[in-house]
């Protein structure tokens, strides 16, 4: 009960990530996702040219009502802004309000839910590239957005064809997995494909580990080939760690039991131990569905729930455990840091949780480094299930800004 505490506390100090990558900032803001054409986990990438839609969406954790005001900026290759201004990568107004909200409904824990969606009456994209979304309260004076959003618009003009392989040019069916694949850029006019043509590849939508600066091995009649390339070998994890609450009064899988204290329920997660051998749980590659049995099932329905995580494993210096998953926005920041019990010799950390599945898993990022790793609790296993995305921007010689051409999705099965 202590250690519930101590977590309520830091709980007001709880970060918010942008809904696929990692940018934070302090705020009541939970939950926020981004749904392609209604497909819950389809990547964020809009065709150009088509009908798709993205419904981005987030609570506010008050049934006070908070105008909100989206601003969109174009962003190169590696998420730094590009050189365009507004009227060149938009249609329409910037700087527009989420018109949409609704008060939770039956819930302990009140909130209020947005949601917007891109493209939409105000606001049409013109290239293509990647882009964020800022979210700005304006009932705040500072500058600072109190949620970030991210996705991409592609042109489909270059095709990727990929496969994925546990046997490495490092290792052979160890703790690797390394990804090769071709782009066909016949249909376009490219000069230097080499130079021109950017490759950037993700690992389970992190970037921690993303491979980007990438050179072709070969060059052959309009097509680029990445093959063994040591920057596309990446650690092959486990798969990721599983619990379902659907229900506060009826505890889920991986849930031990839940406890209702001062206004909030309390769920306590199984201990989680390390792990020595690769799962056979089937997994959604780290992401959350939110989901309740309450009611009518309905998002405005769902509670929340501060949901207590425990790692039964020794004290360890030289960095620090991390909480990993679309839950935390895979971001390796203090908020998701664990701490460290020393009368219960085990590490923990909390979050408070919209009702639903969750995948999660722990990892170790060494002092110094910016990237995790998996084998001091996970461990590394070649068959594990995981989702690597390929995008393939292009930049001309001369150009301002890099162009979306494809995309490619490819799983370890």
């Amino acid at each position: 009960m202590k250690r519930i505490y101590t977590v309520l506390f830091l709980l007001l100090a709880a970060c918010v990530c942008n809904a696929q990558f990692a940018v934070s900032h302090i705020t009541s803001i939970r939950s926020p996702q981004m749904m392609l054409n209604d497909v819950w986990d389809a990547p964020a990438v809009i065709r150009m040219g088509s009908d798709d839609v993205i419904t981005f969406s987030f609570d506010e954790m008050s049934h006070v009502y908070h105008r909100y005001v989206c601003k969109v900026t174009h962003r190169n290759a590696d998420w730094a802004q590009s050189e365009l201004g507004e009227i060149d990568y938009l249609d329409g107004f910037n700087a527009f309000p989420v018109e949409w909200s609704e008060n939770s409904e039956n819930t302990t824990t009140l909130y209020t839910h947005y949601e917007f969606t891109i493209p939409n009456e105000n606001l049409t994209l013109k290239c293509s590239g990647n882009y964020r979304v800022e979210l700005y309260d304006e009932e705040l004076s500072d500058d600072v957005p109190v949620a970030t959003f991210d996705f991409s618009v592609v042109e489909p003009l270059m095709s990727i064809s990929a496969e994925v392989s546990g046997d490495t040019d490092r290792s052979f069916n160890e703790g690797e997995q390394q990804l090769s694949f071709t782009v066909d850029y016949s249909r376009c006019n490219v000069q230097s494909p080499a130079s021109e043509i950017i490759p950037v590849v993700y690992q389970n939508r992190r970037r921690d580990n993303v491979a980007i600066g990438l050179k072709p091995t070969y060059i052959t009649g309009g097509k680029l080939e990445y093959v063994h390339n040591e920057n596309l070998i990446f650690q092959a994890g486990n798969e990721y760690r599983r619990f379902e609450l659907t229900d506060p009064n009826s505890p889920g899988m991986g849930v031990d039991k839940v406890i209702y204290t001062d206004t909030l329920y309390n769920a306590l997660l199984y201990t989680d131990m390390p792990r020595r051998s690769c799962s056979n749980d089937r997994d959604e590659n780290g992401r959350y569905f939110i989901n309740t049995l309450e009611g009518y099932g309905s998002t405005l329905e769902a509670d929340y729930v501060n949901v207590h995580f425990t790692l039964d494993a020794p004290y360890r210096t030289g960095g620090n455990y991390y909480l990993l998953g679309d839950l935390t926005n895979s971001c390796l920041s203090n908020e998701n840091k664990l701490l460290y019990d020393y009368e219960e010799c085990c590490y923990f950390t909390s979050r408070l949780l919209k009702l639903g599945v969750y995948n999660y898993m722990y990892v170790w990022v060494p002092d110094g480094s910016k990237q995790a790793v998996f084998d001091a609790v996970e461990g590394n296993f070649y068959n594990a299930e995981n989702e690597y995305l390929i995008y393939i921007y292009y930049r001309a010689f001369g150009a301002r800004y890099d162009r979306l051409l494809g995309v490619g999705e490819m799983k370890r099965k």
